[in-house]
């Protein structure tokens, strides 16, 4: 799935403004998807220039005027029709695990700052996912995909936390390099 689909279930659910869609990404897709608004804008535009979703301009009553999207028919047809042909897969990015496999390349002042700063990032983490997971107005799917990031999360704070040490009195300062030309 990618940003448009996830912009047209988040607009089969309820209307919303882009800003709207971007606090959903920042928070309950945040374990398994992000998106900025440098792609939730573009997608939305898109969307509606294909028919799929329609936008209303609103005043903004002493702010700025904003759009408002709802999904049209035609929508909400194609997003169950991504919803029931995409496998189930899944893909991992992470600039953490990028920075972890090149960490003999970084001073271990860097390093051990990157690893306490991933940790509190972990426990934030777990700390929103467990505070909304038993949330009455949850379908079943969304509590499961909750318990599912909070597992992952977990495991990887876990992790983290029994490797850390490790990493950190092996490290070896890297050479030197003189990166002022580039």
């Amino acid at each position: 799935m990618n940003v448009s689909d996830l912009c047209l279930g988040t607009l089969y659910l309820s209307d919303c403004t882009g800003y709207e869609i971007k606090k959903l990404f920042e928070a309950a897709f945040s374990h398994f998807h992000t998106a900025g608004f440098g792609s939730i804008y573009p997608a939305l535009n898109k969307l509606a220039k294909a028919g799929l979703v329609e936008v209303r301009t609103e005043a903004g009553e002493g702010k700025p005027d904003r759009k408002r999207y709802s999904i049209t028919e035609e929508g909400k047809a194609v997003f169950l029709l991504s919803l029931t042909q995409t496998e189930p897969g899944e893909q991992l990015k992470s600039d953490f695990q990028v920075i972890l496999f090149f960490s003999h390349l970084m001073p271990t002042e860097r390093l051990r700052q990157v690893v306490e700063q991933m940790e509190t990032a972990y426990q934030h983490k777990l700390g929103y996912l467990r505070s909304i997971v038993e949330m009455e107005c949850h379908s079943e799917g969304v509590r499961l995909g909750i318990n599912i990031g909070i597992a992952s999360i977990s495991a990887r704070l876990e992790t983290l936390k029994k490797h850390k040490h490790k990493l950190l009195a092996n490290h070896k300062e890297p050479p030197q390099c003189d990166l002022s030309s580039l």
